[in-house]
């Protein structure tokens, strides 16, 4: 019987992972509460139930089960909810994170002491809960700039920066905003390049074809939000760091029990310390990195390696090899607020070659929000070419 795919969440994210699984042969099988999501349309069974109705999930899948639907595994793209995952997982002994895991990895505290305990080196933290713990902790460190954000969040929602002279009081009720368990991290903030990693383990060895440079442009616009703007692949960083870099983030996948799946890393370079780690999720990435930057780069799809994981099928590695090297950078729109009047140009920039993807997530008339996350970006572009210089010049047109 033709093996089955549950795929959490039917958004954009989503879809990538859902074609995937189809082009591969399998049974794609999609629940998200969104009754009008793409992915409930093109999955092969699909019911809209919000992924976080953890029983009414199961028992959807109990009923596919009975009518000889040969599922036989979870997994998601873009989604940060590995405690999910692993509660459906291990109802039914598929292949997915552990109940530890899952609280590990969506917990940013909990994380961090986790990868203190393993030797995992990360920047400095601390929970804090008043200015006066905030004061303490940047004297101890000796620092005037740190980051403060909920240690339940993702997508840069409630992340800020703080620097010397500002109300810390304002950060914490700006980071508090955004959390569910009222739980603030502070941590230590570390000026150097970050590199975004996405590495697949399988039985305990990993293997790192995600590797990306983040790019933050537009800080000074921004701040005090920490916002990335983008990312470069292939990495310009010095081929021993690179290593350096893949060994840490597959022990850090180690250290939160990540032994078959995906484990999706941010890293930043200290000039004295190293590679530090930031956080890890235990998922894919959503946006573009799986989807288009690795696969336009590399010419390989390790979306698909992941499946094979999810399902219990060995996968093949040699799949992971890359194909080609290609330079390529992904750029979100992140328009002022305000009343959006009309769009144009985009005729003319999708006769660009070297353009690979054009998609706003805004129209004439919206409503344009103050960003202050990455959910509210208003698009992405993504251009290919030879050389960094090349493809800047298209970054820079467009």
């Amino acid at each position: 019987m033709k093996k089955a795919l549950l795929v959490l969440g039917g958004g954009q994210d989503q879809v990538f992972m859902l074609k995937t699984c189809k082009e591969m042969g399998y049974i794609s099988v999609c629940v998200d509460g969104n009754p009008n999501s793409p992915g409930l349309k093109i999955a092969d069974y699909s019911k809209p139930i919000n992924f976080t109705e953890v029983q009414n999930v199961i028992s959807y899948c109990k009923h596919l089960i009975s009518k000889g639907i040969n599922l036989s595994g979870v997994s998601t793209m873009g989604s940060d909810i590995p405690h999910i995952l692993s509660q459906i997982a291990s109802f039914f002994n598929w292949i997915g994170p552990s109940l530890e895991t899952g609280e590990w990895a969506s917990h940013k505290f909990k994380m961090k002491n986790r990868f203190i305990d393993k030797n995992i080196p990360v920047p400095r933290f601390g929970k804090v809960e008043s200015e006066k713990h905030i004061d303490e902790l940047r004297k101890v460190w000796g620092v005037d700039k740190v980051i403060i954000k909920p240690t339940d969040r993702a997508g840069s929602r409630g992340v800020r920066m703080i620097c010397k002279n500002d109300d810390l009081n304002l950060a914490l009720d700006y980071a508090r905003k955004y959390s569910f368990n009222n739980e603030i991290i502070l941590e230590e903030f570390i000026l150097g390049p970050q590199i975004s990693t996405e590495t697949i383990m399988y039985r305990g060895v990993g293997t790192t074809p995600g590797f990306a440079d983040r790019v933050y442009d537009y800080s000074t616009v921004f701040s005090p939000m920490i916002m990335e703007n983008g990312g470069w692949l292939p990495s310009k960083i010095s081929e021993e760091l690179y290593q350096n870099i893949c060994l840490l983030v597959e022990s850090a996948a180690k250290a939160l029990g990540i032994e078959n799946g995906v484990a999706k890393g941010d890293v930043v370079i200290c000039p004295i310390r190293g590679p530090l780690i930031i956080e890890m999720a235990a998922r894919l990435s959503g946006g573009d990195f799986s989807e288009s930057l690795v696969p336009l780069s590399k010419g390989i799809n390790y979306v698909s390696t992941v499946i094979d994981i999810a399902i219990g099928k060995t996968p093949d590695f040699k799949k992971l090899i890359p194909q080609k090297n290609k330079v390529v950078a992904n750029r979100y729109f992140f328009p002022p607020p305000g009343n959006l009047d009309d769009i144009i140009g985009l005729e003319k920039m999708k006769k660009i070659p070297q353009l690979k993807k054009l998609d706003l997530y805004v129209k004439p008339k919206d409503i344009l929000p103050v960003i202050d996350s990455h959910n509210k970006r208003a698009g992405v572009f993504v251009v290919v070419g030879d050389d960094r210089e090349s493809v800047q010049k298209i970054i820079d047109y467009i």
